[in-house]
């Protein structure tokens, strides 16, 4: 469900110290707050299989689980 909750445009400042309360995950889109939906358990699989697959080809100092974030514009 994607659901928007701001009526106004922010900023990304504004955005990036905005707190409801709500444990809420929200990205910005066009200066609006868009709710994300929680992952789904075929995403944690999927998430898990590869994880499961660098650790053949990766030393495990180089690995994070889902503690890691990029930022696009």
């Amino acid at each position: 469900m994607t659901t928007t909750t701001a009526t106004r445009k922010l900023t990304l400042e504004e955005y990036l110290v905005y707190d409801d309360g709500t444990d809420t995950k929200y990205e910005l889109i066009d200066g609006e707050l868009v709710e994300m939906p929680p992952e789904s358990d075929r995403n944690n699989l999927i998430s898990l299989y590869l994880l499961v697959e660098f650790f053949k080809f990766v030393p495990i100092k180089l690995i994070r689980h889902k503690d890691t974030e990029i930022v696009v514009t």
